[in-house]
């Protein structure tokens, strides 16, 4: 499936450079040089080309090789699209300007209108792309309070850290964590969760070692938990190197399992369906036999579906990742459609559900149109 959709892309992918480098072409005019048809069409290249050499040769070339062209493959792959959609939308407003004449003839005929009106879009999508690498790397802290009609003993207010999306890998490495660590770290949780995605993919031998050796420093007096997300392949295995590693730091896994935390209230953890073997999914019904359901019960799946089977049991607060919120706009439209709710807190009756845009990234390492972050929640009980 997912080579299906690499190849769908790339076929898209290739119609939006042909579409790029036709109307580049037009825009250079034919009294253009030949040194400054030469600087276009190498300029062209080295935006076109990274992405999908990247793709095609992520397992043949040197990790470090592979991690750079891979990252500048994502900078310009993000510039191709928004150059895509700019000049479609231009495109759009010169044939509607054929009926509507909206546009003076002085300026759609004037000889410098095409040379500025491609700095101006030159300049936008540098900026963008600019600021996307800035705000991917300066998270923000978000903060919910939710209120739930349940005791839980002698708790009367229980502070979350819900982190999802780390994406730990080529793009996201240990230095990029130091920040995740001072941010818990001043937020002073009582619990922290690791709502999936903790991995880009399948880490290197020892890398899994070093991840959880950085997690470990977080401190939260009722525990450390984490799910699977669709990308963390190396916690599949119950004796993974990465699997291990976070139980020996501390950290429990929680696969279609639970646990009674301080005997207050249940957590239970669901495995991600991309990565549990067999077709189907356990239902959480079976997940949760045996647990108290007038204590309060919170849920991580990473994934904000079956929104209606959580529901139907009685949870009451659900923490999900996963969307990113479509991490690089537009793609939120997207995503907007796909889940019902793909970023912040829904409300229905006792059950809650948050959904976290994530720490890291994954493909381009841009952020635009949402933030990074940690998410801060206090649950209250009447």
């Amino acid at each position: 499936m997912w080579g299906l959709f690499v190849s769908i892309f790339l076929v898209l992918y290739g119609l939006m450079t042909y579409y790029i480098g036709r109307r580049g072409w037009q825009a250079l005019g034919k009294p253009a040089s030949r040194s400054l048809r030469l600087l276009f069409g190498v300029v062209f290249a080295l935006l076109v080309l990274p992405f999908p050499v990247a793709e095609l040769t992520e397992h043949l070339l040197p990790r470090s090789i592979a991690s750079g062209l891979a990252m500048w493959g994502g900078y310009s792959m993000i510039m191709i699209v928004y150059a895509f959609l700019i000049l479609l939308l231009i495109d759009g407003i010169q044939l509607l300007n054929r009926w509507l004449k909206f546009i003076p003839n002085r300026v759609r005929e004037h000889p410098k209108t095409p040379f500025i009106l491609g700095v101006v879009v030159v300049t936008f999508i540098l900026g963008a792309v600019i600021y996307g690498g800035w705000n991917a790397r300066n998270p923000v802290i978000n903060e919910y309070e939710v209120a739930v009609n349940k005791k839980a003993g002698s708790v009367k207010e229980l502070h979350i850290a819900l982190v999802s999306d780390i994406h730990f890998g080529p793009v996201i490495d240990a230095d990029r964590l130091k920040p995740l660590l001072e941010m818990l770290e001043e937020l002073e949780p009582d619990l922290v969760l690791l709502a999936g995605d903790i991995t880009d993919g399948p880490l290197p031998p020892g890398e899994g070692r070093e991840l959880a050796a950085v997690l470990g420093k977080i401190e939260a007096p009722l525990g450390i938990f984490a799910v699977p997300g669709n990308h963390d392949r190396d916690l599949r295995d119950d004796e993974g190197e990465l699997m291990k590693a976070l139980e020996g730091e501390g950290i429990r896994v929680l696969k279609d399992r639970y646990v009674s935390v301080g005997d207050d209230f249940y957590l239970i953890g669901r495995n991600d369906p991309r990565l549990q073997r067999g077709a189907d999914r356990v239902p959480l019904e079976d997940v949760m036999e045996g647990v108290d359901r007038q204590k309060l019960l919170i849920l991580m799946d990473h994934q904000p579906f079956d929104l209606e089977e959580a529901q139907a049991i009685g949870i009451d607060l659900q923490l999900s990742g996963h969307t990113h919120r479509g991490q690089i706009f537009p793609a939120n439209l997207i995503t907007d459609r796909i889940y019902e709710e793909d970023w912040g807190m829904l409300k229905k009756g006792p059950y809650h559900l948050i959904v976290s845009c994530g720490y890291g990234t994954w493909g381009p390492p841009l952020r635009i149109g949402n933030r990074p972050e940690v998410v801060s929640i206090r649950v209250k009980f009447d």
